[in-house]
């Protein structure tokens, strides 16, 4: 794992923000590869791991990751210079300085444009007519009780989602569920950067307040307890849509 940035609460064990598991990644680069992109663009890009996989893949392309997050595209700088693809890639702040590619992954961050239909429509004329969408969203897999279901909000079915994704012009091409191991994994290498500062200690509390030990502590509960309370009713589906050509 590259980690070119260390901290609670900075993704630091995680290799995506997202539960993609390494053999689901290998099987996403697999099939976006093979459509031959030559300009690839990831919105939310997070570090861009799955952007710098995909450049490793595909030697011809070149990258533009879009993130409003500065340190998470510092990780991401670093990545691409260690792996030596600092000359294909770049990455901004601007969101407004994204323009249309043959590839363009969305993962988990549609709110970059509001809801997932704002989303899918504003997508839509960032990939080329006749080229290809990478997009993760959330679904509930099953009724979750209500705390959970006020916690994070309306979200449809997997049959919902993949059907609104076409209802706007968009050909489902392929689907990729996240298994349950994927979201421990996920989950739990969230958690990581807390319960290192739990697990290293510090003293109890003085005149500031809590212990930094104590902070973590209470927000690795807080999230466990909340994730544990969600298990197995919130999925994440990864769908690659494609724009027909002439569209």
């Amino acid at each position: 794992m590259d980690k070119a940035i260390t901290g609670a609460g900075t993704y630091d064990w995680l290799n995506f923000n997202n539960p993609i598991s390494e053999s689901t990644a290998d099987e996403l680069v697999r099939r976006l590869a093979w459509s031959d992109p030559v300009e690839i663009l990831d919105v939310g890009c997070g570090w861009g791991e799955m952007l710098l996989r995909l450049l490793a893949a595909c030697p011809q392309a070149t990258g533009h990751g879009i993130d409003h997050d500065r340190a998470l595209l510092e990780r991401g700088e670093a990545n691409a210079a260690h792996r030596s693809l600092n000359d294909r890639v770049r990455f901004s702040l601007d969101i407004t300085a994204a323009e249309p590619a043959d590839l363009v992954l969305n993962l988990g961050a549609e709110h970059v444009f509001g809801d997932l239909d704002d989303a899918l429509e504003a997508l839509w004329h960032l990939v080329r007519p006749g080229r290809l969408l990478l997009f993760s969203y959330q679904f509930w897999q099953q009724p979750p009780d209500p705390a959970t279901e006020a916690m994070i909000g309306p979200l449809p079915t997997l049959a919902e989602l993949v059907e609104t994704a076409a209802s706007k012009g968009w050909r489902p091409l392929g689907l990729t569920v996240a298994s349950p191991e994927a979201w421990d994994q996920f989950e739990f290498g969230f958690l990581a950067d807390w319960e290192q500062v739990v697990m290293a200690g510090s003293g109890g509390r003085d005149e500031a307040g809590p212990s930094a030990a104590t902070e973590a502590k209470d927000a690795a509960d807080e999230w466990r307890q909340a994730f544990m309370a969600r298990r197995g009713a919130l999925g994440a589906a990864f769908l690659t849509l494609g724009r027909p050509a002439g569209s």
